[in-house]
């Protein structure tokens, strides 16, 4: 089930991140944000409803973090977490947690996506690709009024 996170679940968030921080640096591209900040950035996103999980038999088995910002001339919903534990790959989680951030930006009637989070294997380059995202200057981005 996905649904939006809640505070209660930051500390199964957390345990998550410490994953993705491990499988990050054993590909040679460790996360440069310690966990004090990141946990700070978290609780910032769950109370703005910028965060959604994949929840098996009550555990967070994985979720996706994103932001707003505004760039010159268009606002962008920034994917900057997603994640989905290992042994949860395969059964389409993290195109569902892809979905609910495009059903977010399009609510919110954002121009663009874009995902900067840990895309270190063919899979995640995959599923982004899937959704119609392309590659821009380290990114993989969305044009959403093209969609």
């Amino acid at each position: 089930m996905i649904r939006p996170g809640r505070p209660a679940d930051a500390g199964g968030i957390g345990a998550l991140f410490d994953a993705y921080r491990t499988e990050l640096a054993a590909a040679g591209r460790p996360e440069p944000r310690d966990t004090a900040t990141w946990r700070r950035w978290l609780d910032r996103r769950i109370s703005a409803g910028d965060v959604r999980v994949v929840v098996e038999e009550e555990d967070v088995v994985g979720y996706i973090a994103w932001a707003l910002r505004a760039a010159v001339d268009r606002r962008v919903l920034s994917v900057t977490d997603l994640y989905v534990l290992p042994s949860e790959r395969g059964v389409r989680h993290g195109a569902g947690l892809l979905a609910r951030a495009l059903d977010r930006a399009r609510a919110d009637g954002v121009a663009e996506i874009e995902v900067t989070a840990g895309l270190d294997d063919d899979a995640a380059h995959g599923l982004v690709r899937s959704f119609g995202f392309v590659a821009v200057d380290g990114r993989l981005v969305l044009a959403l009024d093209a969609v």
